[in-house]
C-alpha cells in the first residue's frame, strides 16, 4: 500500500511522496508525483469510487492493518532501537514521515512550531529545552493525518497519490471539529512521552476561543474521538522512542480544559472516521467542479512545501 522511490546517488528506497533521500539527503526530484493531473482528480472522485466505499466498511482488522502500514513507513527506513525522544532522535524518526526544519519565513511568529504539508516547522526563538516537545506534538498532528489519509487509501484500495494527500488534508483542515480533535491529540501525545516539556492545551483553548460559535456538544464528541485516536498515534511512536519518565503518568484531565473528555468504543471510532470519509468524499463526487480549485489549492500547497 506504500509505494516507494528509489533514490539514485545511493539506493534507498524512500516512501513514494520524498523529495529527500532518507538516507543521503539528495534531492530525489520526484518531479512526477507532484505533478498535477486533473485527470487523476477526475478518476479519483468518480462514482464507481463513492459505490466502493459505500460498500466497504472501515473494521477492526482493516485499521490494525492501516495502522501497521503507518509503522512500516518507518521501519523500513529506519534501524532504531526504542530509547528516550532527545531531539536527535526524534529528528532521525521522524524523517521517513514529515521533515523537521527551522521556519525560515517567520510564518508563525507567535507559535513554537507547526506542521503543515508533510512538514514540522520549529520557530527559530523555541527555546532548546522545548523542541523536543514542540517535534512530538507535531509529528502526531501528521500522524492524525496520516492515519485519515491511510484510511482512504485502503477503503478505496488506491496508492497515495497527490490528491489523496490533498484530500486528506482538506478532512483535516475544513473541519473545525476535527481540528479541535487532532489538537487534542497532540497535546495528549505530547504531555505523554515529554510531560516534562508540557505546559497545558494552550493551542487548543486558543482553537476552542477562536470557534466560540461551535456546539458544545460536538465539541464534547470531537475530544472524545480524539482520546480514542491518542492510544493509535501512541502505538506507533513507540516503536520508535520510549517515555522520558516511564513514572510519570500521563494527566488525564486538565483544569484549564473546560470538557470532560471520555474516550468511545472501538466501534464507534471507526465508524466516525469511516463517515467523516465518505460524507466529505460524496460532497466532491456531486460537486467536483466547484470542489476541483479548493482542492487544487491545496494540492498547490502541497508543491510550495515539498518541491
Amino acid at each position: 500500500m506504500n509505494e516507494k522511490i528509489t533514490c539514485t546517488n545511493c539506493g534507498q528506497l524512500n516512501p513514494i511522496n520524498s523529495t529527500l533521500c532518507i538516507n543521503c539527503d539528495k534531492n530525489i526530484r520526484n518531479y512526477d508525483y507532484y505533478k498535477k493531473d486533473f485527470k487523476k482528480y477526475y478518476e479519483l472522485f468518480s462514482e464507481k469510487n463513492l459505490e466502493i466505499l459505500k460498500e466497504i466498511p472501515l473494521t477492526d482488522g482493516a485499521y490494525a492493518t492501516i495502522l501497521n502500514s503507518i509503522v512500516e513507513i518507518g521501519e523500513e527506513n529506519l534501524s532504531i532501537t526504542a530509547e528516550t525522544p532527545s531531539i536527535p532522535i526524534l529528528m532521525k524518526i521522524t524523517k521517513p514521515y514529515a521533515r523537521v526544519q527551522y521556519d525560515q519565513e517567520n510564518k508563525h511568529p507567535d507559535f513554537l512550531s507547526y506542521y503543515s504539508f508533510n512538514k514540522i516547522f520549529i520557530n527559530r526563538n523555541t527555546p532548546q529545552q522545548l523542541i523536543g516537545g514542540a517535534i512530538i506534538h507535531e509529528f502526531a498532528h501528521h500522524l492524525f493525518n496520516e492515519i485519515i489519509k491511510q484510511s482512504i487509501m485502503h477503503l478505496l484500495n488506491m496508492e497515495k497519490n497527490l490528491y489523496i494527500e490533498a484530500f486528506a488534508w482538506y478532512l483535516t483542515l475544513q473541519n473545525e471539529y476535527l481540528q479541535i480533535a487532532n489538537e487534542y491529540v497532540s497535546h495528549k501525545v505530547q504531555e505523554y512521552f515529554l510531560p516534562e516539556q508540557f505546559n497545558g492545551y494552550t493551542s487548543l483553548i486558543t482553537l476552542l476561543e477562536e470557534n466560540s460559535n461551535l456546539e458544545e456538544t460536538k465539541i464534547q464528541t470531537a475530544l472524545n474521538f480524539g482520546n480514542t485516536i491518542i492510544e493509535d498515534i501512541i502505538f506507533i511512536i513507540e516503536h520508535y522512542i520510549t517515555k522520558s519518565n516511564p513514572f510519570n503518568p500521563m494527566t488525564t484531565q486538565t483544569p484549564t480544559l473546560p470538557f470532560k473528555v471520555d474516550s468511545i468504543d472501538e466501534q464507534e471510532k471507526l465508524n466516525s472516521i469511516y463517515t467523516i470519509i465518505y460524507k466529505t468524499f460524496e460532497l466532491f463526487c456531486k460537486n467536483k467542479r466547484d470542489m476541483l480549485p479548493i482542492l487544487d489549492d491545496l494540492a498547490n500547497s502541497y508543491i510550495y512545501y515539498n518541491i
